[in-house]
């Protein structure tokens, strides 16, 4: 770890000596205190990986060369000091070498061994279980944003009967997806598309009315009835879709703790004769966060409002506007 000498400590600022125990960021290479990685749990440079951020030292590198082992396919040797590695790394565990084009395989690799020990420092500073299941399980789970759920389920196994997530109320059944509570995110799909159809006709109005204002269409083609009916229906629907993103500000984490106390315990059941990776792997499949579901609803949700607009062109009253004055 000479290499590190004399630089500073990106958490704590001071500078590196001999016998600091430090550990190195496999993403971006920067060295840190172990006790300041533990306490801060993660790369102090984590906003900049994104921009492909590589930590430079700013001092003459000394390096210490140590003989490898053993030539293996699994190991990397590194062309600085010698050293051995996992071929997982990306920068060198001894002198922080930066280890040159690397595939975005190993890359990969490299943050999967990162989000594990994320996970192992994180869940070190909780002791006993989580309503049956260890803080390693839960961490494994969740698997993104452990920071801000363990705290949470260890104040729901005190006694604790909700709290709050933001994400929930503003994103609502989008949120939901996202972390694969796909029962609880289909109700409230529905529920709020039900809800919202007295508002959806009298938009429907309005949308008509002013295209007939800038002479885009000769009459409304569908007209709706009873429409001070549907403004109170509508301002009640408003009010129960607002009662509902309430509720999951309130309730969701609650109800996403009971989720993975549940999972686990299924899967702690029906895995009892497997590994232990094979058990985390299944965690991390059922758990964790999708992007992809909420991303496909949110295109249906667009594609409805165009389909709309395309019933609305096509209709014989539309009139086509004229562009010779922009041409």
């Amino acid at each position: 770890m000479q290499n590190f000498l004399g630089n500073p400590c990106p958490y704590c600022n001071k500078n590196f000596a001999a016998g600091d125990d430090i550990v190195v960021c496999p993403e971006c290479g920067t060295p840190h205190h172990r006790e300041c990685y533990k306490e801060h749990s993660a790369c102090a440079n984590e906003e900049k990986h994104s921009e492909n951020y590589e930590w430079k030292s700013s001092l003459s590198a000394v390096h210490v060369h140590k003989k490898p082992d053993a030539e293996s396919a699994e190991n990397i040797s590194c062309p600085h000091c010698g050293t051995e590695n996992p071929s997982s790394c990306h920068y060198c565990q001894s002198c922080g070498a930066p280890f040159e084009k690397r595939e975005n395989l190993i890359r990969n690799s490299s943050k999967e061994e990162f989000q594990r020990e994320r996970e192992r420092i994180i869940t070190a500073s909780f002791e006993g279980d989580l309503n049956g299941i260890s803080p390693k399980e839960a961490a494994i789970f969740v698997r993104s944003n452990i920071g801000y759920f363990l705290p949470r389920f260890a104040a729901f196994t005190k006694g604790a009967k909700f709290d709050t997530n933001f994400s929930a109320f503003f994103f609502s059944y989008f949120y939901l997806f996202y972390r694969k509570m796909y029962g609880l995110g289909i109700a409230v799909f529905v529920a709020t598309m039900i809800l919202s159809i007295p508002t959806f006709l009298l938009d429907l109005v309005t949308i008509q009315q002013q295209y007939v204002d800038m002479g885009l269409l000769s009459q409304i083609i569908w007209e709706i009835p009873h429409q001070q009916e549907l403004a109170i229906f509508s301002l009640i629907g408003s009010a129960f879709i607002w009662a509902i993103r309430i509720a999951l500000m309130m309730f969701f984490n609650r109800l996403y703790f009971a989720r993975v106390i549940n999972k686990v315990k299924i899967a702690r059941t029906n895995l009892a004769h497997e590994k232990e990776d094979a058990i985390a792997n299944f965690f991390r499949k059922k758990g964790g966060t999708s992007i992809i579901l909420p991303i496909i609803l949110l295109c249906l949700v667009l594609l409805s409002s165009f389909v709309l607009a395309g019933f609305i062109v096509t209709s014989e009253f539309f009139i086509m506007p004229d562009m010779t004055n922009f041409l």
